[in-house]
């Protein structure tokens, strides 16, 4: 059963009888829900509950069939394309890494950093100004990655891959960051430090992560929102969740 959740103050995205219908398919089915500024919120449940298609429709990677998508109180952006959403301050981070490998780390956040150039010419033509270069080195030292500044990205562990394309999606400084599995095929020291860095990232903006290791959500998420069938069942603290009997059997039990 979908869900009408209280509204926020203040939400930094509100979603409002959205629908998206692949074919007479409805991935995301009537979701009514606000999502608060800064935290973590983690999106669960299981294969094919619509948990990518929320941030899809969000970045504008899918259109909407129905209802209205509203970004920090006023601005309507359903339906808009991505790279208008992406300056309005909302950016997207995939499963798989899609950084440059034969470039450097410094080359591969100097292109994020001035995205929506000719990107070729840029990329090696463009000189950034001393602000531009100190943004880069703060990014970096935040990812833990300055001392890989001039590393060849191919040459990175898969976990700093996916840390260096979290810093190339922050660098621009969004207010919500979507992020789709962050921790896949990474060891379990790569997954406790990619958990404390998007908590570090997530005192200054809204943090989405779709996950399915309940571990990880145990210990890093600020609010958790559960999904099924393109349907809201629950939200709240992890504790919370866990302990919701239509959870457990959609999807909790599933996971033993």
């Amino acid at each position: 059963m979908n869900k009408k959740l209280h509204r926020l103050v203040d939400p930094i995205i509100g979603m409002y009888d959205v629908e998206v219908n692949f074919d007479g398919y409805k991935a995301l089915n009537n979701i009514n829900i606000d999502f608060p500024a800064k935290g973590v919120q983690f999106i669960i449940g299981p294969n094919g509950a619509g948990k990518t298609t929320i941030l899809d429709a969000i970045c504008g990677r899918v259109k909407t069939s129905k209802g209205k998508i509203i970004y920090k109180g006023d601005i309507q952006i359903q339906n808009n394309k991505p790279e208008k959403i992406v300056h309005q301050g909302i950016s997207r981070k995939f499963q798989n890494p899609t950084i440059f490998n034969t470039q450097t780390v410094y080359e591969n956040m100097k292109l994020a950093l001035i995205s929506g150039k000719s990107t070729i010419w840029y990329l090696f033509n463009y000189k950034i100004t001393g602000e531009q270069e100190a943004i880069i080195d703060e990014t970096l030292q935040k990812l833990n990655l300055l001392g890989f500044k001039y590393a060849i990205s191919g040459s990175l562990s898969h976990g700093q891959k996916q840390w260096l394309e979290i810093a190339m999606s922050i660098i621009n400084q969004p207010e919500l960051l979507l992020v789709d599995e962050p921790i896949a095929g990474m060891s379990p020291n790569e997954r406790d430090k990619t958990g404390e860095l998007l908590t570090q990232i997530a005192e200054e903006r809204t943090v989405f992560v779709v996950e399915h290791d309940m571990k990880f959500v145990s210990n890093f998420s600020t609010s958790v929102l559960v999904m099924h069938e393109g349907m809201i069942i629950d939200r709240g603290t992890f504790d919370q969740i866990v302990n919701n009997q239509q959870v457990i059997e959609i999807y909790l039990g599933r996971q033993k």
